[in-house]
């Protein structure tokens, strides 16, 4: 049910014309979007109980496949739903584990019962001190648990069954990179790079792209075999002086400097939105008053320094 809404929302067009200029794919993609977001809890409450829906213990000879994600207070109570769609994929990771702040979420007891009831189903919830924003979402997993590989998702997105598997397949044929289901092409005039907003979307172009000059971002799916991230990844004083809101800055930065490309699979979705209440989204932050663009430069700056690369100068 969820690959059918998401299929329609993508299929609603984007292109330029009268019918976009009257609002009419708007407001299409609107009716999809609440559609989906007031069906699918009730799908979801209807099979939770459906045994396939559920991580079960294997034994492995290699690494973990571990699915990586933080939230915090205004998304916490509809998080159940993209859980929802993590253990529903048709590949299974070995691990779903949501980082928390104490400081947002003083005890586990207080989360909402829905979300604790998947703990039974194979959700991980960790609590820790302070708060990393964001960042949360890696960093405490590549220091907890170094050797797997790791795929980080949004806490606000109705994820398809396949998304899982996109991304794995895609990592089997290309080992050294980082695998991404959504990106943007960077664009540079000579040797300045041009501002974020005017970078190309790749969701307009379904097709698999790789190279240095393609910027992943964590929304479709990420990931991140064992070892693509240089070791600075974890300097967490470093990361929330210069991208505190920006934790895809810094990855895209952490893997071009240890020599690892994006690639972009040719995954045919937009996101379909978890609708939340009072929500605020890193993004329109960041792209709206052009917050990228400044914690893009100190990014560079702090890589120059650091590793003498600057990572996103890389051809």
């Amino acid at each position: 049910m969820v690959d059918y809404f998401d299929y329609l929302y993508w299929k609603i067009p984007r292109c330029q014309g009268i019918l976009n200029r009257l609002h009419v794919y708007s407001l299409a993609r609107f009716f999809v979007r609440s559609l989906a977001n007031l069906l699918l809890p009730i799908y979801f409450k209807l099979t939770a109980s459906n045994p396939l829906y559920k991580l079960t213990s294997k034994e492995r000879s290699s690494e973990l496949l571990i699915v990586s994600l933080t939230s915090f207070p205004a998304r916490i109570e509809r998080l159940w739903l993209v859980i929802e769609t993590l253990l529903r994929q048709s590949l299974k990771p070995d691990m779903i584990i949501l980082w928390l702040s104490r400081e947002q979420f003083p005890s586990i007891e207080l989360l909402p019962d829905n979300l604790l009831k998947m703990q039974k189903r194979g959700l991980r919830i960790e609590i820790r001190d302070g708060d990393l924003r964001s960042h949360k979402k890696y960093y405490y997993l590549l220091q907890e648990y170094p050797d797997n590989i790791m795929i980080t998702v949004d806490d606000d997105i109705f994820y398809r069954t396949d998304m899982i598997s996109t991304l794995v397949s895609m990592h089997e044929e290309n080992p050294h990179c980082v695998i991404a289901n959504f990106a943007f092409k960077m664009l540079y005039n000579d040797d300045i790079l041009r501002p974020y907003r005017e970078w190309i979307n790749n969701n307009d172009i379904y097709i698999s792209m790789v190279g240095y000059d393609i910027f992943f971002g964590s929304g479709g799916g990420t990931l991140f075999p064992k070892d693509s991230l240089d070791t600075l990844v974890c300097s967490s004083d470093d990361f929330m002086e210069i991208c505190p809101l920006a934790d895809d800055v810094w990855l895209n930065a952490m893997c071009r400097i240890n020599h690892y490309p994006v690639l972009r699979t040719g995954y045919n979705s937009i996101c379909l939105p978890v609708l939340n209440k009072n929500d605020i989204r890193l993004t329109s932050q960041n792209v709206v008053n052009n917050k990228n663009d400044v914690q893009i430069e100190s990014v560079r700056k702090y890589c120059i320094i650091k590793r003498g690369i600057d990572p996103f100068f890389i051809m």
